[in-house]
């Protein structure tokens, strides 16, 4: 695990920008967020899952060496659905596999998501985390994907105990956001490790990760507030 400066330094950050506070995630939890927006929010923040690995990809290739690369590859590997255990990559684990079988366990067929157009919400949190991942200093890139993944986490077990008591999952169904609560915190610390040393460094190399942080967390927060908006959720 980072040290415990490293994610007190997350955790600080999380404070000032409570992605789980916002608007979706209130009306998720108050019950004004009827399960029609939910399918609807729902079928575009597909477009973000299947976009996640493309950032991951763009940052690793201009990494210089093996050892800067491999938490990217590791979690690139996973998103394509590589089991370690068994060793071989399981198409239907996949995370836009697993996501299509969650939306499928709500009654949304494949069919129709792929019929969908992809939201200007999506395609600003896409391109916005692709640009850092692309032309970024690389400590703010890490920064930027590890406090996704670390706030992701929390975000699926929150979706995912909310379905479920909502009746609109039965629990042994539950797929994805499962999985997600439990993975996203082992992959956020790969992140995390890979700027420690620019975080502990201070000055500079401390700011550029900083801005990583305080990035991730607006790009993201920013998703769910417009996914919020464009669905009329109440809060």
């Amino acid at each position: 695990m980072p040290e415990a400066r490293m994610i007190a330094a997350v955790e600080s950050s999380l404070s000032r920008q409570p992605v789980h506070l916002g608007t979706y995630f209130a009306g998720l939890s108050s019950g004004t967020l009827t399960r029609e927006q939910f399918l609807s929010s729902q079928k575009q923040f597909y477009f973000a899952v299947r976009f996640f690995s493309r950032p991951m990809a763009a940052l690793m290739a201009r990494l210089p060496d093996s050892a800067s690369r491999q938490s990217l590859m590791h979690n690139l590997a996973e998103e394509h659905g590589y089991e370690g255990g068994r060793g071989d990559f399981r198409p239907a684990m996949a995370h836009d596999h697993t996501f299509l079988t969650f939306l499928k366990s709500l009654g949304v067929e494949t069919g129709d998501v792929r019929d969908e157009t992809e939201g200007s919400a999506v395609m600003a949190f896409n391109f916005a985390l692709m640009g850092v991942c692309s032309s970024g200093e690389p400590e703010t890139a890490f920064a930027c994907l590890g406090i996704i993944e670390y706030t992701f986490a929390d975000l699926s077990a929150i979706i995912g105990s909310s379905v479920v008591e909502r009746g609109w999952v039965a629990r042994e169904r539950l797929v994805h956001y499962a999985l997600h609560a439990e993975i996203d915190k082992e992959h956020a610390a790969g992140f995390f490790r890979m700027v420690e040393p620019a975080w502990n460094a201070g000055g500079v190399s401390r700011r550029r990760v900083e801005q990583g942080l305080v990035l991730g967390l607006h790009i993201f927060h920013r998703l769910y507030e417009d996914l919020a908006l464009l669905h009329r959720v109440k809060a």
